[in-house]
């Protein structure tokens, strides 16, 4: 028997406890099961070793009912207890849950009353009006269902950024860790170039020996499969379920290697063929008579000739961010207090940080009324002054109508004013657009987070004129968030680009709802492949230069 890997073992977890969750069972044991899947995906060694040494139980998280149901997927590579509730409750329910915006309670009620089981079933029955007959749903839900349906059939299944690039770090410390001390190992492919998806990892690995390298890499315990593609490359299943192109070079083409494993091909098309014999980017870079092009701005657009006239953009760096403005405390839905964020901006190096708590509109978030909020602008000030300045903020919800939640005195006295469009989403791009613009174009607003809305591979985004957005916010001179959040990295690389050449003052935030900014290097990357510079974001500017331009803005708080 073949031995299953950590992810697969995570994938049957995880299918027990959304299976359980349609069912109708315990909350507490779905929660278990949805969470020891993650856990087990993210393991350092294979369960099936844990498991054989009576080890599982020491790892947190994992209870005897668990443990039992790894040891039996170990032992036999099934788990009966799956297979007996899958005879009750169709594995392809899993797929109508997937359809955006259809929970659990409504895909189970789905099933029983309609007895639609999968996503061809729930299409017919959309489409032929059936569910509309059902008490409580209607014409609507069941337009919402078709568009969700239509969403995920236009999804990738590509993996988010914020998951490849962690692994492809530990794969690159681990890689090193097996190979002598003067090897060069780094990262490739998309998740090198920073873009929000990839299908897989890939790293360059150059080493004087290739063929030990090959075999103590194909030995790592974190590699469940490896396949040989050809000289010098090997495909790795790990045990986290990824896989990684791995390319083990001589020293002396190191990198050209790298240079050819990033690409895209658009880029080395640019370049041309053959490509120069290097042991360093940017010797390669340099025989082709060019100065070295950073890998985010390798899109196959004008990098090159840029490069070969020496007026490549001086890009963002992590280094050039001063602060953020976008984030949450306990007041709302983080969890850290006013102090904690403060404390937690200073060890980042900042100079500044907005407290930006969500409002009202969004009760979900437990938003914040006046009163509240008036209450925590006492606490802000028992921080002021202090070694980071402390912007009195508010992430404010925009209604469907394009309302904001607080009237103009109490958005006036805010140092910071936020807004975030969380609802109304799927408006028509007329009226969508009208909405975004008559936010942009209020005098109170400073900032709107994340433009479009979109989630990567959960929420597509709104259907937004981005060229009147970008013209209004160009006028007004409020400034366009790239969100840093990795789940949504909006706007994204294409549109802020647009949005720079149009005129516009761009943000970069975490959108932190906890005490670190570690997320800002992803938001730091995406105004990197919009070929953005330091003095573009206002969070580059210093803490003197911020207070003018908000008070310049107006407000009697700022």
């Amino acid at each position: 028997m073949t031995q299953m890997t950590n992810a697969e073992a995570a994938a049957v977890l995880d299918r027990y406890g959304r299976l359980m969750e349609l069912a109708g069972e315990n909350a507490f044991r779905v929660r278990a099961f949805v969470r020891a899947a993650e856990t087990v995906r993210d393991l350092d060694r294979p369960f099936g070793d844990l498991a054989r040494s009576g080890n599982l139980r020491r790892v947190s998280g994992i209870g005897p009912a668990i443990a039992a149901a790894l040891t039996e997927l170990a032992s036999t590579g099934e788990y009966l207890a799956l297979r007996t509730l899958e005879a009750d409750v169709p594995a392809t329910l899993l797929d109508v849950v997937a359809v955006p915006g259809l929970g659990a309670k409504t895909a189970s009620r789905l099933f029983h009353e309609l007895g639609i089981a999968d996503l061809d079933a729930l299409t017919r029955a959309a489409d032929a009006g059936h569910i509309r007959a059902l008490a409580g749903l209607g014409a609507k839900t069941e337009e919402r269902i078709l568009a969700g349906i239509a969403a995920l059939a236009r999804r990738s299944g590509r993996h988010r950024l914020g998951l490849l690039l962690p692994a492809g770090r530990r794969l690159v410390a681990t890689i090193g860790s097996v190979l002598p001390p003067n090897t060069s190992v780094a990262l490739a492919g998309s998740v090198r170039r920073m873009e929000e998806t990839g299908a897989d990892l890939d790293l360059v690995v150059g080493v004087a020996d290739t063929q030990s390298a090959t075999r103590a890499i194909e030995e790592m315990p974190e590699v469940a499969r490896s396949t040989v593609l050809g000289m010098g490359t090997l495909r790795l299943r790990m045990q986290s379920g990824l896989d990684a192109d791995v390319f083990v070079v001589r020293q002396d083409a190191f990198g050209t290697a790298l240079v050819r494993a990033t690409g895209p091909e658009a880029h080395l098309d640019l370049l041309g063929d053959p490509l120069p014999v290097a042991p360093d980017e940017t010797a390669v870079y340099a025989a082709l008579g060019m100065a070295w092009i950073p890998p985010e701005l390798r899109q196959g657009r004008d990098e090159v000739a840029l490069a070969r006239a020496g007026t490549l953009p001086r890009l963002v760096t992590v280094a050039d961010i001063r602060g953020e403005f976008h984030s949450h405390t306990t007041w709302s839905d983080g969890a850290g207090s006013v102090a904690e964020m403060a404390a937690a901006a200073r060890a980042a190096g900042y100079d500044f940080l907005g407290i930006s708590d969500h409002t009202r509109g969004l009760g979900v978030a437990n938003g914040l009324d006046a009163g509240r909020l008036a209450a925590q602008r006492t606490e802000i000030a028992s921080v002021n002054p202090g070694p980071v300045r402390i912007f009195a903020g508010a992430e404010v919800e925009v209604a469907r109508d394009g309302r904001l939640d607080f009237d103009d005195p109490t958005l006036a006295a805010l140092d910071v004013v936020i807004a975030s469009l969380h609802v109304g989403l799927r408006q028509p791009r007329s009226q969508l657009t009208e909405r975004l613009i008559s936010v942009l174009e209020n005098p109170h607003v400073d900032i709107v987070a994340h433009p479009s809305g979109r989630l990567i591979e959960r929420r597509e985004g709104g259907d937004f004129a981005w060229d009147r957005v970008f013209a209004s916010a160009a006028h007004a001179g409020t400034a366009l968030e790239i969100n840093a959040d990795p789940a949504r990295l909006d706007l994204n690389g294409d549109l802020a680009r647009q949005a720079l050449a149009a005129g516009c003052l761009l943000t970069i935030n975490g959108d932190a709802h906890h005490p670190s900014f570690a997320q800002i290097e992803y938001g730091v990357a995406t105004a990197r492949r919009a070929g953005a510079s330091a003095e573009q974001i206002l969070n580059c500017w210093s803490v003197d230069q911020v207070s003018a331009w908000l008070a310049d803005r107006g407000g009697s708080g700022r």
